[in-house]
């Protein structure tokens, strides 16, 4: 299967696009490719969309869908990641144009990117778009409560002995520091 398009043979209408890859294919996102501890994409990623010519410009509609099984980064447990998130860029011909001053970027922008040559290849979108959908930090659920830093139990589901008023002793010093006015 290939995502590499031939800009002549575009029809009016457009080209629909439909494909589905293994975790190999995302080479953008190594550590998401294969069976580790930590992460890894389940089943296949699926991508669909359109490719059509406005003008000299092409305009492409995408979607991506997957899942990463991963762990939560707060409390360690097992979840799966549902990536499912769309995409619009306007593809021009000819080459970036830098100029040597700095240019503040317009969301605007950001969808308005240059191709070279006869061929397009849309895999690097398609892997962009899921790379930019991956968070930082993989949560359980949004108000995942961690681990006690004192006994390591999953606060989610049991409350634990520990103090809840325990200070840092490199702190303590400054208790004695007193502001006058």
């Amino acid at each position: 299967m290939s995502l590499i398009i031939n800009i002549e043979n575009i029809p009016e209408q457009g080209i629909k696009l439909e494909e589905n890859f293994d975790r190999g294919w995302l080479t953008n996102i190594p550590e998401y490719t294969y069976v580790n501890d930590l992460a890894y994409v389940k089943d296949r990623i699926r991508l669909s969309g359109s490719l059509t010519k406005e003008g000299n410009n092409l305009h492409l509609r995408g979607k991506v869908k997957l899942i990463i099984h991963t762990i939560c980064s707060r409390c360690g447990d097992e979840l799966d990641y549902e990536i499912n998130s769309q995409f619009e860029l306007v593809l021009m011909p000819g080459s970036e144009r830098i100029s040597e001053m700095e240019k503040e970027l317009s969301s605007e922008d950001l969808e308005h990117i240059y191709y070279q040559g006869e061929e397009l290849d849309l895999a690097p979108y398609f892997q962009e778009q899921i790379a930019l959908e991956v968070p930082i930090q993989f949560l359980c659920y949004e108000n995942c409560k961690g681990l006690c830093p004192g006994c390591g139990a999953n606060l989610n589901y049991q409350t634990c002995d520990c103090s809840k008023k325990s200070e840092d002793p490199r702190l303590k010093v400054l208790k004695k520091l007193k502001i006058e006015k």
